[in-house]
C-alpha cells in the first residue's frame, strides 16, 4: 500500500506484475484510493470509518471515471461517512430487502452442506411446480393472505403436495428470519407467515399411505415382472425386472437401490450395502438365496457401469414410471416403488420377526427414547435368517420356484 498523488501519467503507465492486488492512496483527497489487479484493472474507491466500522465504497473504473471525478465522488462519500451515513450498509440492506424466494433457497442449500441430492431436487421441484411465480418475488413481500390462498389453490389438486410445498416454504422463512438483517439487530423478517396455516388449522389431513401388494395379488405381480418385455425397444428391461424383484425382496428404498454399486456388493460373503442412507448411516444386509441368484445374474450381464441396475447409458436407472405403469396394466396390480418396500415390511411383520430386527432390516432410525434399541447391535449376519424367511414367504405367495 502506497500514498501518492494520483495523476494521469501514473495511472496510464502503472502495471502490476506482483501477482496480487496493489493499493495506492491519493494524497490530494483523503479517503480516495485505486486498486490495480494483476490483470491491469484499475478501480477507484472511497474508504473511511462510519459508525465505528471501516467501509469501502466502489466508485468506478479508470479511465471511464477520471481522477477528478473520482476525487469529487470520494469527497461526497467521506462527507456521508462523517455524518454517520453508511451507503454500503444501505445498499446491502436494500439488496437484502429485495432478496427473492429463489435466492433464499440458493443460500439455504449452500449453507446446509449435509442436504442430500434428492432433498435438494425436491426443494427445487416444489418451487418450480407450486411456487413458480413466486421464485422472483421478494420473500418479505409474501403475506399471510398469500400463503392461505396459495395453499388453498394447491390443495384442490393435491392436498399432500400443497402441505409439502408449505413445509418447504416454512423452512425458507425460518432460515431467512435468522440469516438476513436490514441493519444490525433488525431482522428482514420477524414472523413466519406460514404459521397462519397452523393458527387457522388449515393444514390438510392427509392420510399416511398404507398401500402394499396383498397376498392374493402376489402371483399376478410376480408373473408380470418375471416376464417383463422391452418397451419401445428399450434394452434395459432385464435390469428393470431385477430392480423390481430386488426392491420387494430387500426392502431397500428406491433411490438406494438405483445407486447400489458393485463395489458395495460382496458376492463371496453374500452381502450388499447402501452408503450414507436417508438416516445418515450405512445399511448392510445379507442376501437370501433368491437375491443371491439375482446378483449373480446381474454380474454375468455386467457392463462398464458401476451400478448393479444400470441404465442404457451405464448411469443409474432413471424415471421408472413407464415401467411400473406397464407392470400394473399387465398384472392388474396398482403400485408404486415405495409400495414394494412397504410390502417387504408388512410380510416381515406377519412372520413375527422381532421389532428390533425389523427396524434394522428396513433401516429405520433409532428412537432415542428406546434405551434398549441403543444397546443392541444387530449385524448383517444376524439378519440372514429373517431375510431368508421373508424371501421364502414372498415366493410362496407368488408361487415362484426358488433358483
Amino acid at each position: 500500500m502506497s500514498h501518492i498523488e494520483l495523476k494521469e501519467h501514473f495511472l496510464r503507465s502503472q502495471e502490476n506484475a506482483s501477482g496480487k492486488d496493489l493499493i495506492f492512496r491519493d494524497t490530494k483527497q483523503i479517503g480516495l484510493g485505486v486498486k490495480i489487479t494483476p490483470k491491469g484493472t484499475k478501480t477507484f474507491f472511497a474508504e473511511g470509518w462510519v459508525n465505528g466500522r471501516s467501509r469501502r465504497k466502489k466508485i468506478g473504473r479508470y479511465p471511464e471515471v477520471t481522477i477528478e471525478q473520482a476525487r469529487k465522488d470520494a469527497k461526497g462519500f467521506m462527507g456521508d461517512f462523517s455524518r454517520g451515513i453508511d451507503r454500503v450498509a444501505q445498499n446491502n440492506a436494500r439488496k437484502k430487502a429485495e432478496i427473492t424466494v429463489s435466492e433464499v433457497l440458493d443460500d439455504y442449500i449452500a449453507d446446509r452442506k449435509k442436504l442430500k441430492p434428492g432433498t435438494i431436487k425436491d426443494y427445487k421441484r416444489v418451487l418450480n411446480e407450486g411456487l413458480k411465480d413466486w421464485k422472483t418475488k421478494p420473500i418479505n413481500a409474501i403475506s399471510k393472505t398469500d400463503i392461505t390462498e396459495r395453499h388453498r389453490l394447491l390443495s384442490e389438486n393435491s392436498p399432500a403436495r400443497a402441505d409439502n410445498t408449505m413445509r418447504v416454504l416454512r423452512a425458507l422463512f425460518n432460515y431467512a428470519m435468522e440469516e438476513y438483517e436490514i441493519e444490525p439487530g433488525k431482522p428482514l423478517i420477524t414472523q413466519n407467515p406460514t404459521r397462519t396455516l397452523t393458527a387457522k388449522k388449515s393444514w390438510n389431513k392427509v392420510e399416511r399411505k398404507t398401500r402394499y401388494i396383498r397376498e392374493e395379488q402376489f402371483e399376478a405381480w410376480f408373473d408380470a415382472v418375471l416376464n417383463l418385455q422391452p418397451l419401445k425397444n428399450s434394452p434395459i428391461h432385464e435390469a428393470v425386472r431385477d430392480y423390481f424383484l430386488f426392491l420387494i425382496l430387500s426392502g431397500f428404498r428406491e433411490t438406494e437401490a438405483k445407486l447400489l454399486e458393485w463395489k458395495n456388493v460382496d458376492l463371496a460373503k453374500k452381502t450388499f450395502k447402501a452408503l450414507d442412507t436417508k438416516n445418515r448411516s450405512d445399511h448392510e444386509l445379507p442376501m437370501s438365496d433368491y437375491l443371491s441368484g439375482i446378483f449373480e445374474r446381474r454380474f454375468m450381464e455386467k457392463t462398464d457401469s458401476p451400478f448393479v441396475f444400470p441404465n442404457k447409458d451405464d448411469g443409474p436407472l432413471k424415471d421408472m414410471r413407464v415401467w411400473y405403469n406397464h407392470v400394473s396394466a399387465v398384472s392388474g396390480v396398482e403400485f408404486t416403488l415405495h409400495d414394494l418396500r412397504r410390502t417387504f415390511a408388512t410380510v416381515a411383520e406377519s412372520l413375527d420377526i422381532s421389532h428390533y430386527a425389523l427396524k434394522r432390516l428396513v433401516n429405520h432410525k433409532t428412537d432415542r427414547s428406546d434405551v434398549t434399541d441403543g444397546y443392541l447391535q444387530i449385524g448383517a449376519e444376524r439378519l440372514r435368517k429373517p431375510m431368508q424367511a421373508i424371501t421364502d414367504r414372498l415366493l410362496e405367495l407368488a408361487k415362484v420356484t426358488k433358483p
